[in-house]
Formats: structure tokens, C-alpha cells, sequence
């Protein structure tokens, strides 16, 4: 029993070790008229306790696992996990009736599990299957299954009960959890140690954009993490309604009559430079960049 647990168990608590790096949503969610978090002194005991371990052990040791695997070595490795992850990503797409995405993610695991020798190079991602992720808590979200109260627990980091419930049964849901080969315990252990490390290095900037200078962190954090995973559900895994064949054709719009269009306005010859300037139109400035949004640890 223990020997088919700790396979499960340790790659989601190295994995939730890394508190999931995110910023502002693009939408945010209208706040909720229940109380989100109703076991704050219990979360917020949990976050101080993940602050303490990570700053003793996981970040110094994620660190070090990048600087062993530096460029092409851990860009590969976690390709590698990547592709690991792949066959939850594709139950999840079939659960949701989205046959097309299932399909171009059967695709990319089967190229890249060939071609690409075992996942280690993303073949899929330079002929245009990109990697989408995608998990049984998201399948939960799209057919209105609330989140449940906000949950922070040591090493699993913030969740809710949707998401937790949805890491369980994607953890038993790969091939490998149901799989017999020699050293399977070693092996599985080696992968969570791996996957968790690399996602906490890959989220250590983030983190310290996110946490170093607000003024509570745990809020913070627990109001980035909600907002940003309701977003997810809304934007993405929102059931779309089925169409009207009753429904006429929209109308066009009429074209625009010229008279309609606003004379420009000429300056005077006799004006001065400075309202000749005044009259023409100023230059379109670009659109700024949407802000920065990351993602959730897997």
C-alpha cells in the first residue's frame, strides 16, 4: 500500500511546494457574497509554515537543480515531464467534449514521444501543436462544480477543494501510476523530485514580483490565486450554448455616405507654425502590452 502511495503523494507535494507564480487575471472575478476562506488561522498557520520550509530547503535546493541542468539538459527534462503529463491533459479534453483538442493533443504525444525521443524535444510545439494544460479540477469548473473553500496546506500550497479533489484524480489517472516496472518506486520518486525542483526554479522571479512587497502576503496570494483560477473556468471551460437555427441572418450595416465623413480641418496660410502643427491629427500610439500572466503549478 505505502509503495503505491508515495508515488502519488510526493510529486504533489514537491510540485505544490512551489507556490504557483501568477499575476493579475484579465478578468477579474466579482467578489463572492460567501466568506472564500474560512479556515484563514488554519491556512494562514499552513502558509507561514511553507514560507519557513521553502526558504530552508526547496528554493535552495531548485536552484541547484537548475545550475546542474543548465540550457539544452533542463530544457529537455522538463519537455520530458511534460510529455509525461500529457495523457491527463487528453482524458480531461474528452471529458469535456472537446474532440479537437483531444485529438491535437494525442497528436503531439504521439510525435513527441517518437520523433521527439520520449518528449525530451518538443517536436509538436515547432509545427504548430502547442502544449495546453488541463486537468480534472478545470472538468469540474466547466460543468459548475464551485471551488469550494480556499485551502492552504503545507507543501500543497493554495488550492481549493475543487482543485484538490482534481490533483488526486489526475495523479492516478497516468499511465505510469498504473504501470509495473522494476524500481517503481525509485523511479516515480525521482520524477517528483524532478518535476517539483523545476517548477519551483521557473517560478522564483515570479514569486518575488508577486510576494516581496506586499503588505500580506498570504492575501495576496490568496486573492491572485482565486481570481486567477475562476478566470480560468469562465474564459476557457465555460460550457458555449448551442445554436438557434431560428436565428435570422444578422443585417449588414449600411456603408457610411461620404457626407458623413468630418472635413479636415486646412490651416490658414497666414497661421503660425505652432497652429499649423495644432490642426493635424497626433500619431496613434500603440496598444500597451497586456499585463504579464503566469501559471498555475500543474
Amino acid at each position: 500500500m505505502r509503495r503505491a502511495i508515495l508515488p502519488v503523494l510526493l510529486p504533489i507535494l514537491l510540485c505544490g511546494a512551489a507556490l504557483p507564480a501568477m499575476s493579475a487575471p484579465r478578468h477579474a472575478a466579482p467578489r463572492p457574497a460567501h466568506n472564500p476562506d474560512p479556515f484563514e488561522r488554519f491556512n494562514r498557520a499552513g502558509f507561514a509554515l511553507n514560507q519557513a520550509l521553502d526558504k530552508a530547503f526547496i528554493r535552495p535546493l531548485s536552484l541547484l537543480s537548475r545550475g546542474l541542468t543548465p540550457g539544452p539538459i533542463g530544457q529537455a527534462i522538463r519537455n520530458f515531464l511534460s510529455n509525461l503529463g500529457e495523457p491527463v491533459v487528453i482524458l480531461n479534453d474528452v471529458l469535456q467534449v472537446r474532440p479537437v483538442r483531444a485529438m491535437k493533443t494525442s497528436v503531439r504525444l504521439v510525435v513527441n514521444t517518437t520523433v521527439g525521443l520520449l518528449g525530451a524535444i518538443d517536436v509538436a510545439q515547432h509545427i504548430g501543436i502547442r502544449f495546453h494544460p488541463n486537468g480534472f479540477g478545470d472538468t469540474l469548473g466547466r460543468y459548475g462544480v464551485g471551488p469550494g473553500p480556499y485551502l492552504f496546506l503545507p507543501l500543497l500550497g493554495p488550492s481549493d477543494v475543487r482543485d484538490l479533489v482534481g490533483a488526486g484524480v489526475d495523479s492516478v489517472s497516468t499511465p505510469l501510476f498504473w504501470a509495473e516496472y522494476n524500481y517503481k518506486t525509485e523511479i516515480d520518486v525521482s520524477l517528483g523530485l524532478a518535476g517539483g525542483l523545476s517548477q519551483r526554479s521557473e517560478a522564483d522571479a515570479d514569486l518575488k514580483a508577486l510576494l516581496s512587497d506586499a503588505a500580506d502576503p498570504y492575501a495576496t496570494l490568496r486573492s491572485t490565486y482565486l481570481q486567477d483560477r475562476q478566470g480560468e473556468i469562465d474564459e476557457k471551460h465555460t460550457l458555449p450554448p448551442l445554436p438557434d437555427i431560428g436565428d435570422p441572418e444578422p443585417a449588414t450595416p449600411p456603408p457610411a455616405s461620404a457626407e458623413a465623413t468630418p472635413p479636415v480641418s486646412v490651416p490658414e496660410p497666414d497661421a503660425p507654425p505652432s497652429a499649423q502643427l495644432a490642426t493635424q491629427s497626433a500619431p496613434s500610439l500603440p496598444t500597451p502590452p497586456r499585463p504579464w500572466r503566469g501559471r498555475v503549478y500543474g
